[in-house]
């Protein structure tokens, strides 16, 4: 909604406390209304407008909207005693939930048919026996075996349920190897959907398992697929963070190999993305696999493992410069029951590196600031509260407008959704084509992911025109999930849903979606659409996206070359300066050559 000026605000802000001077209320909840459709003003200026809104809805017998705003303002007394009657249920259950009153919570929800979110609530309250109940009666529920993803959480979260209750139940094995097969299934039919993020999701889950049930195996395996899907990403500092997770894990368990193996790998990772850190990963890798060679003389594995082990240290140890260690590893190479030609090979090589130095200065690892602090979520509870809403922007608004996990932005916005939809409710309109355009704007502007299920369902509409303000409602949501609906769009039968999905292109630029514009890039045959996809690489300025744009400009003609012109010109990123120059050399095409010299001399 646009911003308006300090003078309007003003005058609107009179004009109503002038209403509410008379009484006239109806009168007066239209200019407030006005007001909190300004979502950017102060926080004491904006809750001193929804204090006189909530008053003028409870003169105007409108309980419903006064609990939304006192939901807001965290009135909890003051919401409750809107909402006596038994059709807001769901609403009573979610003021108790905001309260962290889980087993009010739970009783209520289950009483609205809400039993997902009974079982959260439940699980919130450490019931564990009605939980595990609560998950077993769901692993039948309407609908759930023609969900494959939602029918692998709803098993995973009743056999950790299960779990708590008797670690050696069959039944809990069960349900967990269950929600593995079925998580590993779902997870490879994503990635052949090319929805990584989806994969991501069930591999993250698998991580949960295998730190619930103890299997390394199944950390490994969501391990190594979290961070190849990650790394596809371009997400440099995840990748770190869970490489960093997956060490801290394995040094926990004592599976020292596996370790040091990593820490290599995330030095190779850091050197290639050009992060300053894969020093120090190898400082790292060397120590763990001199801790991993004394494990294994302790315990008399063959000798040929504590010398690969020793060998792997040393090449470490010489990467990062510090020769004395390289020297104790070859003085303990020497000392091995191994092949008198061997020893005294290692014997000699550790002659050579006496005397040299260590390395003076500290090798600095990832700072705690560049980690991600929400990098991990309750997926397994997230995904199926979402199920179980099924798109609904009422419940999708009312589940954010009272929780403060939120920005003050959003939680505004998402009341500002719950109020339009109840006026069109009570005008008996919620379901026709006006209301639902504007709450498909209005869900665009939470900027959350949360709006994404709504606006996926309004897409199915039958009427283009509400298909169309759905598609253009994504230019304001960054997430990946936002092109599941663009490139449906994008072969919608209506020109001008196709038109507001090229709209929503030209929004959507943010580092990870890269791979989602590169993919619609290759598989469009319309010039307009690639075009779109061009000029939203150029503003992602990543080195990935400089590749890309360079590519473009030698392979393609006409407009196409020209928007990655344009955007390589207007490019502010130095990492892409030497992949123009290496092009610039190598390129055989003297158009071509002369462009790519012309873009070096601009920058």
């Amino acid at each position: 909604m646009a911003r308006r000026t300090f003078n309007s605000i003003e005058s609107t802000t009179d004009q109503a406390e002038a209403m509410v001077q008379q009484g006239r209320w109806a009168e007066a909840e239209r200019n407030y209304r006005e007001l909190i459709g300004q979502t950017h003003v102060i926080n004491y200026e904006y809750d001193d407008w929804l204090r006189q809104l909530g008053e003028i809805y409870r003169n105007l017998n409108r309980g419903r909207e006064a609990s939304f705003v006192y939901l807001y303002l965290h009135y909890f007394d003051m919401a409750r005693a809107q909402l006596q009657a038994d059709d807001h249920i769901a609403l009573r259950a979610r003021l108790a939930e905001i309260e962290k009153k889980w087993t009010e919570a739970a009783q209520l929800y289950a009483k609205a048919g809400l039993p997902v979110h009974a079982a959260v609530a439940l699980e919130k309250a450490k019931q564990s026996t009605e939980a595990a109940a609560a998950w077993k009666a769901l692993l039948h529920a309407p609908g759930l075996s023609q969900r494959p993803y939602e029918a692998a959480l709803v098993h995973f979260n009743y056999g950790l349920a299960a779990v708590r209750l008797d670690a050696g139940s069959m039944e809990a094995r069960r349900a967990l190897i269950e929600s593995q097969r079925k998580l590993e299934q779902v997870a490879d039919d994503f990635e052949q959907a090319g929805e990584l993020e989806r994969a991501f999701d069930c591999f993250q889950i698998l991580l949960k398992l295998g730190k619930e049930s103890g299997g390394f195996e199944n950390l490994a395996e969501g391990y190594v697929n979290c961070i190849r899907v990650l790394r596809d990403d371009n997400l440099k500092f995840y990748v770190l963070q869970y490489y960093e997770d997956f060490i801290k894990l394995a040094l926990e368990r004592g599976e020292l190999h596996a370790a040091a193996t990593l820490y290599q790998e995330a030095a190779a990772f850091a050197a290639r993305a050009g992060l300053p850190y894969d020093r120090h990963y190898q400082h790292k890798s060397a120590l763990t696999w001199m801790r991993c060679a004394d494990k294994f003389v302790e315990t008399g594995v063959p000798v040929q493992m504590t010398e690969n082990a020793l060998l792997a240290a040393a090449s470490q140890h010489s990467a990062v410069g510090d020769y004395p260690a390289v020297r104790e590893c070859f003085e303990k190479l020497a000392g091995l029951e191994l092949p008198d030609r061997a020893k005294k090979r290692f014997s000699t090589i550790a002659q050579r590196y006496r005397g040299l130095a260590a390395p003076p200065v500290e090798l600095p690892g990832l700072p705690d600031y560049l980690k991600q602090q929400h990098a991990y979520a309750d997926i397994w509870f997230v995904d199926l509260l979402e199920w179980e809403m099924d798109g609904d922007p009422f419940a999708v608004a009312a589940s954010i407008v009272g929780d403060l996990r939120y920005p003050n932005g959003i939680r505004r916005r998402a009341l500002v959704v719950l109020l339009t939809l109840a006026d069109a409710q009570a005008r008996r309109a919620n379901d026709d084509t006006e209301t639902l355009v504007h709450v498909a704007e209005l869900l665009g502007e939470l900027q959350s992911y949360a709006a994404l299920s709504p606006l996926e369902k309004l897409y199915g509409a039958g009427d283009p025109v509400i298909r169309r303000a759905a598609v253009r409602a994504l230019r304001f949501l960054y997430f990946k999930r936002s092109f599941v609906i663009v490139r449906k769009a994008l072969a919608d039968g209506d020109a001008q849903v196709r038109e507001a999905a090229q709209v929503a292109i030209g929004g959507l630029h943010f580092p990870h979606a890269f791979n989602p514009l590169a993919r619609i890039y290759r598989e469009s045959n319309d010039h307009r659409v690639r075009t779109a996809a061009l000029t939203s690489i150029g503003k992602i300025q990543t080195v990935e996206a400089g590749e890309f744009l360079v590519m473009v400009l030698r392979q393609e003609a006409g407009p196409l070359r020209d928007a990655a012109y344009k955007s390589l010109a207007e490019m502010d990123n130095a990492d892409v300066l030497p992949i123009l120059r290496q092009h610039h050399e190598i390129e055989t095409n003297p158009q071509v050559r002369e462009t790519l010299g012309e873009l070096l001399r601009r920058h």
